[in-house]
């Protein structure tokens, strides 16, 4: 039997390498447009990949040059700074696309048509560059937005965007070194410079690049593009061997490999929060880290006829923000990927995945984006049209709601306190870091937004009146922030581990500060929940146990409360990001990930 099976194991090996294609180093002389290494990055397919504003086969046309405040400066479409009005038009039409269907799909994100602008008279529209005009500089006109008709405005109005009024570079400390804009709070005299990203500084005169991988010290830097030294190309510099496109072969099942798409970044781009883009917060970059760790993993291949998945690199974040969809987005990036690779067809997409952090996940993703294709998520809300929470409603798909237990992923956000927390936590023993707990439970936070029953699945509400009308001691209930919060978590044996509006941070905060977490989330699937043993550190009741959680809590006998803090600290690692404190993020992601590829296999969905 062993010698069957080996040989059934030679046979597999000898099939996949037989289907295998055999790579080049770099992309071959001629395979791209002669102007493409001049500003991007020749790859996969003889195609070139532009930095950000650059189009054409050879990234020869510029086509947000207006957006720049100089010609060698970086462009933004970004609607926090005043831009040209020919600035407005050119954002427009680089985030416009046209379908096959002839549909036109506008990306959210880019600086309004009906936001104030200005025109320089007599200048060419190449040359209209972004700079904010001097108060005294004349042929300069404002207009309500860069629609053919808008209206003339006056110049401070122009220049106001929401609390900050955009002022010209000589007004900022030695003219924010060209790296930046200048700037000020409406009510306030304080001039500050806002920095381009890759710098920093009060005049935005240090250097402080912001590529992925540094580009693995193969390229140059600029915003957060790699232009790569040949035969280098992909993010960060991270790839030099191309292959041919293959849709004959399969891959093999013994592996378990996964191709990144090559991407423009005019179809995706990690677009720069602080220029005006839609909300940004750290909490929702966990994509950021996975990439940046699959970029140099061995589960990586760069023969895409190996992969058993494929990654859509679609910097969604960047398009919806914490609480809108990206759907337009999404749906021209797709669309693109049918009709410029053959992948997609293997599995009608089955075989695909893309992240979606913002706080819904892909609750919105339905209005004929596809289903198929696996989402990576930090909300895990699973419902069907009979058997869902009443005040959340069904969203998301029609059988399973926003997330397919079975297709998709749950991961835990980005906690930039980690390495903090887990430094702070003492070498002790597990029956000293019990003997050092000096409450029953705890929670800080907020109890309900805008009367939305929906938040939190009201189990804050809920429990809030509980709380309020027990009035037990051993609760530490906080309506708000509180002082020391995560100094406080650890000295709890347990803390409530609540959805909010969309996905919840208190369960990863709570494993990482020691506290053993008790989740209340109805119908919401936990991050890696098929490949951690949750019973091991983990309490999970649902919001009809709540008037009975003192008693729950305090049936836990010492033994049982041991083993589940042993598990919290056995699987701490599993739920941050930080790789410098041990994270395991996404080793648990990538096994999630291979239990979906052989989910698929099985034809479980």
């Amino acid at each position: 039997m062993r010698l069957r099976g080996l040989s059934t194991w030679l046979l597999l090996q000898v099939l996949a390498a037989s289907a295998a294609v055999s790579p080049e180093e770099g992309p071959g002389k001629g395979t791209c447009h002669p102007e493409c290494l001049k500003y991007g990055n020749c790859g996969d397919g003889g195609m070139c990949t532009c930095p950000y504003g650059r189009i054409g086969d050879g990234c020869e046309v510029d086509l947000l040059r207006p957006c720049k405040q100089r010609p060698d400066g970086i462009p933004s479409c970004g609607s926090l700074n005043t831009k040209s009005c020919e600035c407005a038009r050119r954002c427009q039409q680089y985030y416009c696309h046209t379908m096959p269907s002839g549909k036109e799909l506008c990306e959210a994100g880019y600086f309004p048509l009906n936001r104030g602008c200005y025109m320089r008279g007599g200048v060419q529209s190449d040359e209209q560059f972004s700079l904010i005009p001097e108060a005294n500089e004349t042929g300069v006109k404002y207009f309500e937005g860069a629609v053919e008709d808008a209206k003339e405005m006056k110049r401070e109005e122009a220049l106001l965007w929401g609390k900050w009024l955009n002022l010209p570079l000589s007004e900022c400390p030695d003219s924010c070194n060209n790296n930046g804009y200048c700037a000020r709070l409406d009510k306030d005299d304080h001039k500050f410079c806002r920095c381009y990203r890759g710098y920093k500084g009060t005049s935005c005169e240090v250097e402080a690049p912001s590529c992925l991988l540094g580009c693995s010290g193969r390229g140059k830097c600029i915003d957060s593009y790699c232009h790569c030294n040949p035969p280098y190309f992909s993010l960060g510099c991270s790839r030099s061997k191309v292959y041919p496109k293959n849709t004959s072969s399969r891959p093999s099942p013994v592996g378990f490999k996964i191709y990144m798409y090559e991407l423009n970044t005019q179809r995706a781009y990690e677009t720069p929060d602080y220029l005006g883009w839609l909300e940004y917060d750290p909490l929702y970059t966990a994509y950021q880290k996975f990439m940046a760790r699959l970029l140099v993993s061995s589960v990586r291949t760069e023969d895409p006829s190996e992969a058993d998945l494929f990654y859509i690199p679609s910097f969604t974040f960047s398009y919806s923000g914490k609480t809108a969809s990206a759907i337009e987005h999404v749906e021209a990036l797709l669309e693109h990927i049918k009709i410029t690779w053959p992948y997609w067809n293997r599995t009608g997409g089955k075989d695909h995945f893309i992240w979606a952090s913002g706080d819904r996940g892909a609750c919105f993703w339905r209005n004929g984006l596809p289903t198929e294709l696996i989402h990576i998520v930090h909300f895990g809300m699973y419902s069907t049209p009979t058997n869902h929470h009443q005040h959340f409603g069904h969203l998301g798909r029609t059988d399973v709601g926003c997330f397919h237990p079975l297709k998709d992923v749950v991961t835990v956000p980005f906690e930039p306190y980690a390495p903090h927390v887990l430094a702070t936590i003492p070498n002790t023993s597990i029956d000293e870091k019990i003997l050092a707990k000096t409450r029953l439970f705890f929670f800080a936070g907020g109890i309900q937004r805008n009367d939305d029953l929906s938040y939190a699945g009201t189990t804050r509400l809920l429990l809030d009146n509980l709380v309020k009308e027990w009035k037990d001691p051993g609760f530490s209930w906080n309506d708000g922030k509180v002082h020391d919060y995560w100094g406080r978590l650890g000295e709890a044996k347990f803390c409530l581990a609540p959805y909010g509006y969309g996905w919840g941070i208190r369960l990863p905060q709570a494993v990482l500060a020691g506290c053993v977490p008790v989740i209340i989330q109805e119908h919401v699937f936990q991050p890696y929940e098929d490949v951690l043993p949750f019973d091991d550190f983990s309490i999970r009741l649902s919001n009809a146990d709540l008037p009975f959680l003192r008693e729950i809590l305090r049936g836990i006998s010492d033994a049982h409360y041991k083993r589940l803090l042993a598990g919290v600290f056995q699987y701490q690692n599993a739920f941050h990001w930080d790789d410098s404190s041990g994270s395991r993020a996404f080793d648990y992601t990538i096994a999630a990930l291979r239990r979906r590829s052989q989910n698929l296999q099985g034809l479980l969905y």
